[in-house]
């Protein structure tokens, strides 16, 4: 009798085994996405913005401080992948934020919003091409902080945008997602046509901390071309943070031939793709 229990027990036990090696594999081979964009460029795409809605219990502790929340805008504008972090890929970072119950609620919040898709502009003028990218906002709350002790602690909390002279690893410009875009208020010379007029090419050299981790992807820099054809300035658009770093290392130390508006030298700016693809 005992035997003939035995027998489905071990089946049904080996079944279940199977089923969480095959879930746990499927974790570990999901993807992050290749594109990380910034607090207020996910802003700039935002449809719908649900606020969290705090339990009693959350409200109750007179704190305050953020929550910093990550997720994936899927290529429809639907999120996925919903999870609180101890800081952003910004800098930016939670502060009292480590209570269940807030982060439930702020990512039920958050799981209800919608977003524009992000497009990749390959080149000025294109209808742009919808892709997945990660992102990573700040949550504010004050359950009865005082309001100038609450403000001061966001202040040095930060949100998860880039900070003007930060590190050039987490530096992403203020830019809607058209590549196209003037930024610097000058001219704007197709990137095709400054490819043209390159005199001199550093090529970027994969991060080895990229390949081990198997990130690839392109990134999307502008560019401020000076009158003499040197790279006077450059602003990240989109692209993985640990590959931006090297594309910024590379195109810095490219020069063109100087460009010539109605007969005489102009700075000019242009989008500049890099690709990083194993």
């Amino acid at each position: 009798m005992k035997a003939r229990y035995f027998l489905p027990a071990v089946i049904i036990f080996s079944l279940c085994l199977s089923l969480y090696v095959v879930s746990a594999k499927a974790q570990q081979q999901r993807r992050s996405p290749e594109i990380v964009i910034s607090q207020r460029t996910a802003e700039n795409l935002s449809l719908k913005k649900v606020e969290p809605d705090y339990p009693d219990v959350v409200k109750s502790t007179e704190v305050a401080g953020q929550i910093v929340i990550a997720f994936t805008i899927g290529k429809d504008g639907n999120v996925s992948d919903v999870r609180p972090l101890d800081s952003g890929f910004f800098g930016c970072r939670s502060r009292n934020g480590d209570n269940p119950a807030l982060q439930q609620a702020a990512i039920a919040a958050v799981k209800q919003w919608t977003f524009r898709p992000f497009l990749l502009h390959q080149h000025p003028g294109d209808a742009g091409e919808p892709v997945e990218v990660g992102t990573a906002v700040a949550l504010p709350f004050d359950f009865g902080k005082s309001t100038s002790e609450a403000t001061r602690m966001l202040a040095a909390m930060g949100t998860c945008n880039p900070q003007e002279g930060t590190a050039a690893s987490t530096e992403f410009a203020h830019l809607t997602v058209d590549s196209s875009r003037q930024v610097y208020d000058a001219p704007m010379i197709e990137p095709s046509q400054a490819e043209k007029m390159l005199a001199h090419k550093v090529e970027a050299n994969y991060p080895e901390m990229a390949r081990i981790a198997h990130i690839q992807g392109n990134v999307i820099l502008h560019v401020l071309i000076d009158k003499q054809g040197h790279v006077a300035n450059i602003k990240p658009v989109s692209g993985h943070p640990i590959l931006i770093q090297a594309a910024l290392d590379a195109v810095r130390q490219w020069e063109y031939q100087p460009f010539q508006l109605n007969g005489e030298p102009e700075q000019v700016e242009t989008a500049v793709v890099v690709k990083f693809h194993m």
